[in-house]
């Protein structure tokens, strides 16, 4: 690996990711610092500077943005300041030293160098020109994305970016000295990257030292494809990002307002695999801020804070700022959407749902709850209204606005009615449904531990009357899950019946690791609202331990070994450990489905009878054994071994050669081991 893809993306994450998360103001000095490791992969110089996805490599007190947006909107000029104070600067010159003692002999020696500032210097910009921009911009509909779209459509400017430094290699530290290593240029210096004891950061001061360092950049990226300005969406990923503010300046557009911003919090960084969010549908927290205004032009200016630390992650936020030139619609009464539930819908569940508790029963999360409304505002500004018809003063709408059905575990059949309001006080009306009870479970043998099959019981409850005909259209089927996975759900359906008559369920679990197992309810059909739900039951699924077989054994000389085969039952990995009369000797390695010991040299043992195990355990705690009793007394003596003479050796003979995997350290410093506690009796 050269030295400059690895020096530059130090340089690239101080400005193009800034992470800072410290309660302090601008130019202060905190003592706290956080750091985490996240560089991306790749080989090459472009692929080094281009694949991070987790930004917390450094440390920063602050860092300003300022952003200006040609006239357009085909590109942005950006300029940026950060600023490393205190013992942030001390890291940052800690990290730069030790990474630099893998690309060049001056590095790692406990100094920073002018002459290593300005290699860094010399490639930062050009790494900067790789990196993927925390900001994006299309025209169109506004919208949140989706799995066709990806928002980072902003791109540095070829030979666009300059990187400047203040006082990364403060001249006047108080141990700077002339750089002692060969090949050092004429005027170099360093100073120690480890602070003195006696130093004073004097917060007052803006004199150098050791206690500061700025970074400065410079450079200009590509808006692509914006072909109107009448509607834009603007984005900003802001995860892990605190104690930074961007100011952005649009160009003079008439009519130009923000029409939207919302803070959208919770996508999965690590997989991506998280439901875009509909528009008007998120509720942030509030944590990041934006704010905006207009200049001297009419030309408007968006300030933007956010506030998304690293403890948050692999929770990630995303801004969003619908930009129009569209004048407001006119207030109208929200509606029900073509995808909400019609009048009458039922919730099917079971009495032994998980959610049927003290909480109640969960009817709907917001995500599901936002897609049933339409307004010409955003719908996480509309108040949900959800009430049980015997108690209207309690809305079963929670904070998180999820609603939450408080019934009576014995109930058999609970109405309820909702509708959304907005802030005119205009409603949508309300509708009428019914959360049903409609089937129990129980286990056959009442135990919770299962191996490769799941039976179940499940009977009807006592459905009213009046729902019979309708749960003819009721499908269930049975899913199970490893805890936090998804469910996987059975082919087969459970068929209701007017009457109560019982049902047994089996489903085949070889899919499944050993472990707990969860199960869930799905529930779909026309009449019904389609939802899953977990049953309060977890069980445990006893797995089996490896098999295991010996293919041959014996003597070569004074040394010997043995070999064999294995499979797992339940397709996990297996590990190996070899034991000598009950001494470990380390882990054996293994290839495909074959295991081989040895060949180990009892000339380091006492001679006579021994006992050789080889013991496999799968991911789930779950071992095997194979004991092989030999005898060294005769192979030994064929050596030239005084012996005296054994009651019977054993029979292996002369072995073909084949892979030898152990660690012949190993076994000598087990064999020092075992003869040391023979001596001493242990």
């Amino acid at each position: 690996m050269s030295r400059t893809p690895a020096v530059t993306m130090m340089f690239l994450l101080l400005i193009s990711y800034v992470t800072y998360d410290w309660p302090a103001t601008p130019k202060s000095l905190d003592e706290d610092p956080d750091r985490m490791e996240q560089f991306g992969g790749g080989s090459t110089f472009e692929a080094q500077c281009s694949k991070s996805s987790f930004e917390d490599v450094f440390t920063y007190t602050w860092a300003e943005f300022n952003v200006s947006v040609a006239s357009n909107w085909r590109s942005a000029q950006i300029e940026a300041v950060a600023w490393v104070n205190g013992t942030m600067a001390d890291d940052f010159r800690i990290f730069l030293d030790d990474l630099l003692a893998r690309f060049i002999p001056s590095g790692g020696d406990g100094w920073l160098s002018s002459d290593e500032r300005e290699a860094v210097r010399a490639v930062a910009a050009d790494c900067v020109e790789y990196t993927m921009t925390r900001v994006g911009v299309r025209d169109g509909v506004h919208h949140r994305g989706g799995p066709a779209v990806d928002w980072r459509n902003a791109t540095w400017v070829e030979d666009g970016v300059s990187i400047d430094e203040w006082n990364m290699v403060p001249e006047n530290h108080e141990s700077v000295r002339s750089c002692t290593n060969i090949g050092s240029s004429q005027n170099c210096y360093e100073v120690p990257v480890e602070p003195s004891q006696s130093r004073d950061c004097d917060t007052n001061n803006e004199l150098q030292d050791e206690c500061r360092i700025e970074l400065m950049l410079s450079g200009t990226v590509d808006l692509h494809n914006i072909e109107s300005v009448e509607t834009l969406t603007l984005a900003m990923n802001v995860s892990n990002i605190s104690r930074a503010t961007y100011t952005v300046n649009a160009p003079f557009v008439d009519g130009m307002r923000l029409a939207l911003f919302e803070e959208c919090e919770g996508r999965d960084l690590l997989t991506g695999e998280s439901p875009t969010p509909l528009r008007g549908s998120c509720i942030g927290d509030g944590s990041s801020k934006a704010s905006h205004h207009y200049d001297d032009q009419g030309a408007m200016v968006l300030n933007i804070e956010p506030n998304r630390s690293s403890s948050f992650w692999p929770s990630g936020e995303d801004l969003f700022f619908d930009l129009t030139t569209i004048s407001p619609p006119v207030d109208q009464a929200p509606i029900w959407s073509s995808t909400s539930p019609p009048e009458g819908t039922i919730w099917a569940y079971s009495s032994n749902s998980k959610y049927v508790d003290s909480s109640g029963l969960n009817i709907a999360d917001w995500s599901d709850v936002s897609s049933w409304f339409i307004d010409e505002g955003p719908v996480s500004s509309l108040e949900i209204n959800c009430f049980l018809e015997e108690d209207s003063d309690i809305n079963m709408v929670s904070d998180s606005r999820t609603i939450i059905a408080n019934i009576d575990e014995e109930a058999m059949s609970t109405s309820f009615m909702c509708s959304a309001e907005d802030i005119s006080g205009q409603s949508t009306g309300f509708r009428n449904f019914t959360a049903l009870n409609v089937i129990s479970f129980s286990r056959p043998d009442g135990f919770n531990e299962i191996h490769d099959n799941i039976e179940l019981i499940f009977r009807n409850t006592s459905i009213p009357e009046f729902y019979h005909a309708k749960i003819a259209d009721l499908e269930v089927r049975v899913g199970v899950s490893s805890p936090f996975g998804e469910p996987i759900f059975f082919d087969n359906p459970i068929v209701l019946h007017e009457s109560a008559e019982s049902q047994n369920f089996t489903g085949e679990l070889s899919f499944l690791p050993p472990g707990v197992v969860e199960t869930w309810l799905d529930f779909s059909g026309p009449g019904f609202y389609e939802r899953i739900e977990m049953l309060d039951l977890e069980l445990y699924k006893v797995g089996d331990p490896p098999v295991l077989s010996v293919l041959e054994s014996g003597w070569t000389d004074t040394s010997w070994q043995m070999r064999g085969v294995f499979s797992e039952p339940d397709g996990e990995k297996v590990s190996f450990t070899m034991f000598i009369d009950g001494i470990n000797m380390g882990s054996v390695q293994s290839t495909g489905n074959t295991w081989s010991v040895g060949p180990v040299n009892f000339e380091l043992f006492e001679i006579g009878p021994h006992t050789i195990s080889v013991r496999a355990c799968d991911e789930s705690g779950l071992c095997s054994f194979i004991d092989m009793e030999i005898d060294s007394t005769l192979p030994l003596a064929k050596d030239g071994h005084e012996y005296d003479a054994p009651d019977d050796t054993d029979g292996g003979g002369g072995m073909l050669p084949f892979p030898v995997y152990s660690s012949m350290w190993g076994i000598v410093a087990a064999a020092f081991i075992y003869g040391k506690g023979r001596r001493e009796g242990i």
